[in-house]
């Protein structure tokens, strides 16, 4: 059962890097902060944090944000 609730979330690059922020406020007031590298060559990324985060805000949030980071990444490298 997730502990929080998503009021808002944005996922964008950060400019002149190669690196997405997410930024995501709950519900409570609380704020999380995430800055995720990724590889234009490859297009990979390392979000290992997205499993604290489906424990936290629950199994859809967590697959909504990480299909979302995977558009971003993937019009990135394009």
């Amino acid at each position: 059962m997730a502990n929080y609730s998503v009021k808002s979330y944005t996922v964008q690059p950060v400019e002149g890097d190669d690196q997405i922020e997410v930024v995501i406020h709950a519900g409570d007031g609380s704020k999380w902060e995430y800055g995720i590298p990724f590889s234009r060559s490859s297009g990979r990324y390392m979000f290992e944090e997205i499993d604290v985060l489906r424990m936290d805000f629950g199994d859809e949030f967590a697959d909504e944000l990480a299909g979302k980071l995977d558009a971003l990444v993937a019009s990135l490298v394009r």
